[in-house]
């Protein structure tokens, strides 16, 4: 599964001024993905716990050194929702990285949501999972020092939604 969706975004990157190899390499992700087409995500009624992991990789595109982002949310062992995108400016530090990768999963507050609509309800808070003691760190301590004001705005919103 991660394969397609790594080769995806790598294509992705290189749609508005694609070469040969490019094309070469969607027509190689399209068979695989036709050849794949009876494989399906499983769904296990008995753990409806919701989940979700957040992680960056800081300043890993060579060409530009922007960060990728990317999350993935779980219902149980099913897979619902995932991300993946390049961050929009360059991250002078990882810990301000895999906080904008906190802030990108700010969307279980809408699966929580759309699975009440099915529904589904969930008695426990979402977890959410992350790699990065600062960023952890960051997202609990209300406390701004001057290297940390320009991220306060994405703060508020995680600290609330922690709340």
């Amino acid at each position: 599964m991660s394969i397609p969706l790594f080769s995806t975004n790598i294509l992705c990157q290189s749609i508005q001024n694609p070469i040969n190899k490019d094309f070469q390499q969607l027509k190689h992700l399209l068979r695989y993905i036709k050849g794949s087409t009876n494989l399906g995500l499983p769904i296990d009624k008995e753990n409806l716990q919701l989940h979700t992991y957040a992680d960056s990789s800081w300043a890993s595109n060579f060409s530009d050194q922007r960060s990728i982002t990317g999350y993935c949310s779980f219902l149980g062992d099913t897979l619902l929702s995932w991300h993946v995108k390049k961050q929009p400016t360059v991250t002078k530090s990882s810990t301000k990285a895999e906080y904008r990768a906190l802030v990108s999963a700010s969307d279980i507050v809408w699966l929580r949501r759309l699975l009440s609509d099915f529904s589904i309800t969930l008695t426990s808070p979402t977890k959410l999972h992350c790699d990065n003691v600062s960023a952890l760190a960051l997202a609990n301590n209300p406390v701004f020092h001057a290297r940390t004001k320009h991220i306060e705005i994405d703060y508020h919103f995680i600290w609330h939604s922690l709340q």
